[in-house]
């Protein structure tokens, strides 16, 4: 029970105490003021009677006519003509009779009805005594009207008491509401600061107190942002031109290729303008400014679209990743680019003539590895130099590859579907105390029996609107597994396609609903790339998946400034991010800190992903780091083992 209801309890009982009590003095004291009056009435007539019966005391007969008179024109109970001898010279009675009062009211309240007595006398001859009982039926029902008026009275008086202590507690504990709000919002991890502060001296101590805590810990949130934010300017983007790195586009190159989603097939482009150090001695660095900032804002605003990602390597090379991307795209892309550039050169009479511009260009698969692209890519570039004619050069990959149409991709993978040919691989995420989940990975059984792995077949699947089929499919084993292991957790990563899909979210929905009891063991894992793309998307899906009281997380999560500010809108359960954004880095351990200091104020699991030994385990726990996931700490194995 609310303080505010205990204390209205309180307030409630004093008052029905306090007015039964009340009601209690004025009823008795009504009822001792009606019984005086009745008496006095009888006593009245008593007198009165006495007096005009002292001339006829001889003539009883006389004295019984006079009392009938009397009797019969007045309201009593019984009027009695007593001898000095104590026997009943007259007796006129009758049984009261109460009418205009409930019965209860008659039975429950008991009304003494006084008899008052007068001598009879003729001189100093007294003949007797007259007794007078009034009848009750006129006293009970000006009574039973007194009580009524009381009940009424003291009921309005007390429902308008109760009323008015309602709203004037409910404005005193208004900051106590504040207050609260503020507690359980620091409790889950959120900053308000309470701007209506209550005058009560105890209640503004305690709210300015609150506000002082929540606006330090917000500034210091804010401080280690600041900091992630500046050591990712430093390690991850280039100073010359404001695009990201070559370590940052070979991380997120291995990314994608490791990503198993549709990103796990693209395009890779290195960019080279020959003839730039020429320039620059000619014309200076400063000159070369306006020409950088050109090249950097055309990569910006077309080359970063779609998950594309543009980077210079030196203030030669640039390079662009374009996931997805088919090769009509790609050389598209690289083909404008080109033109662009070499427009832009031919316009600056102190550079024309000086820097040519050439490319190479390259595809990655889901097998390939990084260094194995980005010599492709070199290959290609090397090769666009040569060229007497022409500024761009693909490399051709001889190796063999299924070349399959799109109705045969769709056959074989609804056919898959059918027959349940899709695998579902688990590995676990250690903890100080076990497992804290398994991740769910799917594969493809092909019709000879190889298991290929989602980067096989996930663009294919994108690309044929069935994405959405596969993801449910996944689901749904999952849950039905969930429901056979008892003691088994999953994490089960939802897609960009899935999440844009408004039916698919509806039908999340039911499932999430239909199987409320497997919260504790089953989490959902959201793509930083995606919670980029589709932020207001992703943080209606996190309150459907909170709401429901599941769990999720983000999964490859990149330390982007975009991502940081995410993370307090979104308030994952965990995050999953590569190890080696956390250590081997130079000012790394200060980025660590203050992504642990974040994390720790959000309530938020760090994951350490891709740790393939024990050593590398051993340096991220002496970092601090509890939650481990790798082929170091466990292999991928079928989920029904």
């Amino acid at each position: 029970m609310t303080l505010f209801r205990q204390i209205q309890l309180l307030i409630t009982s004093i008052l029905i105490i306090m007015l039964a009590t009340v009601l209690k003095i004025n009823f008795d004291n009504t009822k001792e003021f009606i019984r005086n009056q009745m008496y006095s009435n009888a006593k009245n007539t008593a007198n009165s009677m006495s007096l005009s019966l002292s001339p006829f005391t001889a003539d009883k007969a006389m004295m019984a006519t006079m009392i009938n008179a009397m009797y019969d024109g007045g309201y009593f109970e019984e009027i009695i003509l007593t001898g000095m001898d104590g026997k009943e010279i007259y007796k006129v009675s009758q049984k009261p009779k109460i009418e205009g009062v409930p019965a209860f009211f008659v039975n429950l309240v008991n009304l003494e009805t006084p008899a008052a007595e007068a001598q009879v006398s003729n001189g100093w001859n007294i003949a007797g005594t007259l007794t007078v009982k009034g009848h009750p039926g006129l006293s009970y029902i000006q009574l039973w009207d007194s009580f009524k008026y009381l009940c009424i009275s003291f009921f309005t008086i007390g429902a308008i008491a109760v009323v008015v202590s309602h709203f004037i507690l409910k404005l005193l504990l208004s900051a106590l509401v504040n207050i609260r709000k503020q507690a359980v919002a620091i409790g889950e991890n959120e900053f308000i600061v309470n701007k209506k502060i209550p005058r009560t001296p105890e209640l503004k101590q305690v709210v300015t107190a609150m506000n002082q805590m929540t606006e330090k810990v917000q500034s210091i949130y804010n401080r280690e942002i600041d900091t992630l934010k500046k050591y990712q300017e430093l390690l991850y983007r280039d100073q010359l031109t404001g695009l990201y790195n070559r370590k940052y586009f070979v991380n997120k190159l291995n990314e994608y290729i490791e990503s198993e989603s549709t990103n796990s097939d693209g395009e890779v482009a290195i960019i080279s303008f020959e003839g730039i150090d020429n320039a620059i001695s000619e014309i200076g660095h400063p000159n070369m400014r306006p020409f950088y900032d050109a090249v950097a804002k055309y990569m910006n605003a077309n080359l970063s679209t779609n998950g594309f990602l543009p980077a210079c390597f030196n203030r030669q090379e640039f390079a662009v990743i374009m996931p997805a991307a088919t090769t009509e795209q790609s050389d598209e892309k690289l083909g404008l680019f080109v033109k662009w550039a070499k427009e832009l050169i031919a316009a600056d009479s102190k550079i024309s003539g000086i820097i040519s511009v050439k490319a190479g260009i390259t595809a990655y698969r889901y097998d390939d590895n990084t260094a194995k692209v980005l010599s492709k890519a070199d290959y290609a570039l090397t090769v666009a130099k040569s060229l007497d004619h022409g500024d761009l050069s693909r490399f051709n990959d001889s190796s063999n590859q299924m070349v399959l149409g799109k109705l045969e991709w769709k056959n074989m993978i609804e056919t898959a579907l059918a027959e349940n040919r899709f695998v579902l691989t688990s590995q676990a995420v250690k903890s100080p105390t076990g497992d804290l989940h398994q991740e769910i990975f799917v594969n493809l059984k092909d019709e000879k029996g190889n298991i290929q792995r989602a980067g096989f077949f996930m663009p294919m699947v994108v690309n044929l609107n069935l994405a959405n089929n596969l993801d449910r499919y996944v689901l749904e084993k999952s849950t039905e597994f969930l429901s056979a292991n008892g003691d088994s957790t999953l994490a089960i990563n939802i897609t960009d396609v899935f999440l844009n899909d408004r039916a698919s979210f509806s039908w999340f929905r039911q499932l999430l609903l239909s199987n409320k009891h497997l919260k504790e063991r089953m989490t959902f894992e959201i793509s930083d790339n995606a919670i980029n793309n589709n932020a207001d998307i992703c943080l209606d899906f996190a309150g459907l998946i909170k709401g429901m009281g599941f769990t999720f997380g983000v999964d490859r999560f990149a330390m982007s400034p975009k991502s940081l500010e995410n993370l307090q809108k979104l308030k994952p359960n965990y995050i999953k991010i590569d190890y080696d954004y956390l250590i081997g880095a130079a000012d790394a351990d200060t980025a660590l800190n203050a992504l642990q200091t974040i994390t720790e104020s959000l309530g938020i699991k760090l994951i350490a992903t891709k740790v393939e030994n024990q050593e590398l385990r051993n340096a991220l726990e002496s970092k601090n780091i509890k939650y481990f996931q790798g082929r170091g700490v466990a292999e991928i194995t079928p989920l029904d083992k």
